[in-house]
């Protein structure tokens, strides 16, 4: 009887553990950052630097336009978003992004607007410091709420960028808010990039930290592969990512790939980029 017990917890059990969790702000990144883990808080290379690390943009000077969609087949949910970063001013750079979230729970839809806008300046040639916020409007449960985040970013070397955030460092007391701290670093080495970043909360208990580590390789000019790897240790889940990318003069267009392993989603993502200075 004991043993029958068990096998039927197990049975129960299963389907709740392969269960696909809805899509949040963290998954709703661009193609290229999707392909390469969710790398993409420490590296300010992108626009969708806005969502990240506030001081990394300050480092690199660009003008930029990106878009975005994405669909997860095993949670029904989607999402669309643009980024706009202007940071060709080194005494003060900005970013702003928009994001649209949409999750399918059987008995209903539930969406969420989130905004984000960042700011930084450079600390002399090598050093930079931002300040960004976060504003969150959801259907059910309604939320309506905002957050601070801070970043500090250090050009080490031309190829080497370190950098550590704070990130909803203002208690909203919702979970889609919650506060974690973040250090990463993104290697460039001719056609190969490299990134990594770690964050958690601290001070609330154990670290549960969440992983993101990814590859960009270009093959000539035109054509980059991608590649990366998620650990969400709050969930116990992992992914593992591909992506492609396109290059053409000033526009570039990228497909990125995420499957979650033991049915944690499968999210595929399509976007423009647009270099305008």
């Amino acid at each position: 009887m004991p043993r029958l017990l068990l096998l039927a917890s197990l049975l129960l059990v299963r389907p709740l553990l392969g269960a696909a969790p809805p899509l949040d702000f963290d998954a709703a990144r661009g193609a290229r950052e999707v392909g390469m883990g969710g790398t993409f808080r420490e590296l300010g290379i992108g626009a969708n630097a806005a969502d990240g690390n506030p001081a990394a943009m300050a480092l690199f000077q660009a003008y930029q336009l990106e878009f975005a969609g994405g669909y997860d087949w095993k949670s029904k949910g989607w999402y669309a978003a643009g980024w706009a970063r202007d940071s060709t001013n080194p005494e003060l750079s900005g970013a702003y992004s928009l994001h649209y979230i949409s999750n399918d729970y059987g008995g209903g839809n539930v969406g969420q607007w989130a905004h984000s806008l960042s700011i930084g300046t450079r600390l002399g040639d090598r050093v930079a410091f931002g300040l960004g916020g976060r504003w969150l409007i959801q259907s059910t449960p309604k939320i309506n709420a905002a957050s601070l985040n801070l970043g500090l970013s250090v050009l080490v070397i031309p190829q080497l960028t370190l950098g550590v955030a704070g990130y909803n460092l203002i208690d909203t007391h919702h979970p889609e808010l919650s506060r974690s701290f973040e250090v990463g670093f993104g290697v460039l080495l001719g056609p190969v990039r490299l990134a990594t970043e770690v964050r958690s909360d601290i001070g609330r208990g154990p670290l549960q930290p969440i992983w993101n580590s990814g590859v960009e390789v270009f093959l000539g000019r035109s054509f980059a592969l991608r590649g990366g790897w998620e650990w969400r240790e709050p969930v116990q889940q992992n992914f593992v990512t591909a992506g492609l990318g396109f290059v053409f003069d000033n526009a570039g267009l990228d497909i990125g790939w995420r499957h979650g392993l033991a049915g944690a989603g499968d999210l595929i993502v399509g976007g423009l980029r647009i270099q305008l200075q």
